[in-house]
Parts: structure tokens; sequence; C-alpha cells
């Protein structure tokens, strides 16, 4: 699958808190977001 680089802007604090929880679970900030954003597409079909 390709990829499309985009950007984001979002809250500075809830970015924090997205990345120390990314880094604790050792996980990319990319596919953690891809895999919310697939969670919440199928709950809408």
């Amino acid at each position: 699958m390709a990829k499309k680089k985009t950007s984001l802007v979002i809250d500075e604090d809830l970015w924090q808190e997205v990345k120390i929880h990314c880094i604790k679970e050792r996980r990319d900030i990319s596919e953690w977001m891809e895999e919310i954003i697939r969670k919440e597409l199928k709950k809408k079909n």
C-alpha cells in the first residue's frame, strides 16, 4: 500500500501524550494513528 505524507494541527498537550503513549508501547506514531483511523472507519460501516 502506498503511503501519503501529511501534516496535522493538533493540541500540543495532546500530541505530547500521544508521543509518550507510543514510546511506552514501542510503537510508531504513524502506525498507531493508522490503526485508530481504521478502527473508527470500521465502526461507521
